[in-house]
C-alpha cells in the first residue's frame, strides 16, 4: 500500500510563517505597549472560537506551539493558565459540537481506562483527606493533560497526517525561544524559569531529531539539520540538567524504535562538537553550576529536601496516601514521591499503568507500520515525549505547564495513529 509523504503543504509553510511573525509580533507589542489583558483576551478568544471551527489543524498547531510558552494569564485568579491552556479551553467545546454534528466519536484511546482508575484513587484520596482549592486545582490540571488534551489531539483531525503541522509549529516556537535567549543573553527570558524554556526545548530537540530522520528531501534534511543545531545550542545554554536528560531519553526511544543506529552516528557527528563548542562559549560559573551535584548546591539541597518531606507524608498512609493537592504545598520535584505521598500505593501504581498501556498501544501499534510512513513519525514522536517527560519529573516538576501540555498532547497525536492504523487495517481486509 503506498503511503503518503512526510512534507509540509505551501499553506502549512504560510501558517508557520504567520506563527514566526506573530510570535515576534507579540513580544514587541509586550515590551512596547501596556495594553489590558483582559482587553487582549476577549479579542483572542473570539477570533480563536472561529478559527476552530473553520480550521481545526491550525488550531491544533497553535495549541502545541504555544506551549513553551508558559506565563500565567490569570491575573488574580485562583487558578493558574498559560496561553495553550486557555487555547485548549476554548477549541474543546468547538471540538465536541463539531463531533455532534459530524457524527465523529470523541476517543481517549487504550489508557482511558487506567486514567480513570487513577482519578478515582485522587478523588477517593482527596476525600479522605480535603486539601481545599489546591486539591481542585491539581484535579483540574490532570483532567486537561490526561483527558482533554489527549482527546482533541486523537480526535480532532481528519487524517493524522495534519498533525505534522504542529510538530513542526512547536520546532519554530523552540527556534524562537532560542534567538531570544542569544539576543539577551540569558536563560531567564520573557519571564519563563530555565528549567521551563529547558523542558520545552528538549521536546523540540526530539520532534525536530524525528522530522529530521523522516525527512524526504536534501532540502527538508538542510532545514531540520540547521534546527538541530540551534536548538541543540539552545537546550545547553539554559542550564537545564533534568532537560538534558529527558532529550537524552527521548532520543534514545526514536533510536531504539527506528532501530537505525546509523543514524544515531549522523545525529552524534553534527550534536557532539557543537555541544563541545558551546560548552567553551559558557561562562565558567555556568559550567560550575552544571557539572556541581554536591548538597552544598542550592538546587540540590532543595530536592533532597523535598524528598524527605515526601517520604514522610507516605509515611502517613502507605496506601491511598494524604490527598490530592500536596504538590502545591512544597516544592515537588520528584512525581514518583509526589504521587505516593499524594495517592499511596495504588495511585503510584494506576499512574504507572497509564504509561505501561500507553507504550503497549504504541509497540503493537509501530509493528504495523512502515518506517518511511509518516504516521510512524507521529506514533514515536508521542513515545518519546512520554518517557522523557516521565525522566524529567523524577528531577523536576512534573505537572506544570509547557512540558505537559506537550507531552499529553503528543500522547493524543500517537492514539490518533492508532486509531487510524486500526481502520487502514479493517479496510485491507475488507478488500481482501
Amino acid at each position: 500500500m503506498r503511503t503518503e509523504t512526510l512534507r509540509l503543504r505551501t499553506n502549512d509553510y504560510v501558517a508557520l510563517f504567520a506563527l514566526a511573525f506573530g510570535m515576534a509580533l507579540m513580544a514587541a507589542v509586550k515590551f512596547v505597549f501596556d495594553l489590558s489583558l483582559v482587553s487582549v483576551l476577549v479579542v483572542y478568544g473570539v477570533a480563536f472560537v472561529g478559527l476552530t471551527w473553520k480550521y481545526p489543524e491550525l488550531v491544533l498547531m497553535l495549541i502545541f506551539a504555544a506551549s513553551p510558552f508558559q506565563n500565567d494569564l490569570s491575573g488574580e485568579g485562583w487558578a493558574k493558565f498559560s496561553i495553550a491552556e486557555m487555547s485548549l479551553a476554548l477549541a474543546f467545546p468547538v471540538f465536541l459540537v463539531r463531533c455532534l454534528l459530524f457524527r465523529r466519536r470523541p476517543v481517549v484511546g487504550p489508557i482511558l481506562i487506567p486514567v480513570l482508575l487513577y482519578f478515582a484513587v485522587c478523588i477517593y484520596s482527596s476525600i479522605v483527606t480535603w486539601r481545599g482549592s489546591t486539591a481542585l486545582i491539581s484535579l483540574i490540571q490532570m483532567v486537561v493533560y490526561l483527558i482533554v488534551a489527549v482527546m482533541v489531539f486523537a480526535s480532532f483531525t481528519r487524517r493524522p497526517e495534519q498533525l505534522l503541522l504542529a510538530l513542526n509549529g512547536l520546532v519554530v516556537s523552540g527556534l524562537f525561544l532560542c534567538a531570544v535567549e542569544i539576543v539577551i543573553g540569558s536563560n531567564y527570558v520573557m519571564g519563563l524559569h530555565k528549567n521551563g524554556i529547558g523542558g520545552a526545548l528538549s521536546c523540540a530537540l526530539v520532534v525536530a531529531t524525528e522530522l529530521w530522520w523522516a525527512a524526504n528531501s536534501p532540502r527538508n534534511k538542510w532545514r531540520y539539520g540547521i534546527a538541530l543545531a540551534i536548538l541543540t545550542a539552545g537546550l545547553l545554554f539554559s542550564l537545564s540538567r533534568g532537560a538534558w536528560l529527558a532529550a537524552l531519553v527521548g532520543l534514545l526511544v526514536l533510536l531504539g524504535l527506528r532501530r537505525k543506529f546509523r543514524l544515531f552516528l549522523q545525529v552524534c557527528l553534527i550534536v557532539i562538537p557543537l555541544i563541545a563548542l558551546c560548552w567553551l562559549f559558557l561562562p565558567q560559573e555556568s559550567r560550575e553550576y552544571a557539572t556541581n551535584f554536591s548538597t552544598e548546591q542550592y538546587s540540590a539541597r532543595m530536592r533532597y529536601q523535598s524528598l524527605e518531606f515526601t517520604q514522610r507524608e507516605f509515611a502517613k498512609n502507605w496506601l491511598t496516601g494524604v490527598g490530592v493537592g500536596l504538590r502545591k504545598e512544597y516544592d515537588a520535584t520528584n512525581v514518583f514521591w509526589m504521587t505516593l505521598a499524594e495517592t499511596g500505593v495504588l495511585g503510584l501504581a494506576a499512574f504507572l499503568l497509564i504509561h505501561i498501556v500507553f507504550f503497549g498501544m504504541v509497540w503493537k501499534t509501530q509493528k504495523r507500520l512502515s518506517h518511511n510512513d509518516p504516521l510512524f513519525s507521529l506514533l514515536i514522536i508521542g513515545a518519546a515525549l512520554v518517557l522523557s517527560q516521565l525522566v524529567h519529573g523524577s528531577l523536576d516538576h512534573y505537572w506544570s505547564r509547557g512540558q505537559t501540555m506537550i507531552t499529553w498532547a503528543a500522547a493524543g497525536m500517537a492514539t490518533s495513529v492508532y486509531y487510524a492504523t486500526r481502520r487502514r487495517n479493517a479496510a485491507l481486509k475488507e478488500r481482501s
